[in-house]
């Protein structure tokens, strides 16, 4: 009885975890990243913005989130529309260059509007220029064998977090213990649903890593 019990309750306990790892692969999507990153800021650590008015940055949040939102999954749909991709979760590794060459476009935008025409602290320019080369690096990874654009994503976040901390950011270290654990669990769900192997997920945790802190290593000596 007790094994016939454990065989009715297992599938179900398959579909519970399929259903949540997939819900948590959606609400931590690449696509969310820099608008969930510059969010915090805006909310939680409002004195990195010293000197801009509180409508001026709510303003770059709401331009951000458009720009690397919108534009991005309308370049998808399209594709996948056009029958470019087999669907809009790219799961082929050629399926993924047409909509990282218009991301890395999009982000190197985001990035000089910041840079150029807003001014923007030193740290929020660095972020999203560490997204443009985190886009870039993946691409470039991506001619060669398959990477996890998630880890990369938040790769990416845990250098931005400790870099923060390092600067003694509001709430900078309790958001790098919450962004440690995140990437621990996009990346145990990308594993569950087998999107990905170990050596993929490493890769784009190291990936973005590497790509913010060159980001914010470059930045920081051209606007000294």
């Amino acid at each position: 009885m007790q094994s016939s019990s454990y065989s009715l309750k297992t599938p179900s306990t398959v579909q519970f975890k399929t259903t949540f790892f997939k819900f948590v692969s959606l609400v931590f999507h690449p696509l969310f990243v820099p608008t969930m990153v510059f969010a915090f800021f805006v909310y939680l650590s409002p004195s990195l913005f010293f000197g801009i008015t509180e409508k001026t940055y709510s303003w770059w949040l709401i331009v951000l989130a458009y720009s690397t939102i919108t534009f991005p999954l309308l370049t998808v749909f399209l594709l996948w529309r056009l029958k470019f991709i087999d669907s809009m979760q790219m799961h082929g590794t050629k399926e993924r260059y047409g909509p990282l060459i218009s991301s890395m476009l999009f982000y190197f935008w985001v990035f000089w509007l910041f840079h150029k025409q807003f001014n923007a602290p030193l740290l929020i320019q660095s972020f999203l220029f560490g997204v443009f080369l985190t886009s870039v690096c993946v691409f470039m990874a991506t001619i060669f064998f398959k990477i996890s654009m998630h880890s990369a994503a938040w790769g990416g976040v845990i250098c931005i977090a400790m870099l923060s901390a390092f600067q003694h950011i509001d709430y900078a270290v309790f958001a790098l213990v919450v962004v440690i654990g995140i990437a621990g669990l996009v990346g145990s769900a990308r594993l569950f649903l087998q999107a990905h192997t170990p050596k993929q997920l490493y890769s784009g945790y190291i990936v973005g890593f590497l790509a913010q802190g060159l980001a914010y290593f470059v930045l920081s000596l051209l606007l000294k």
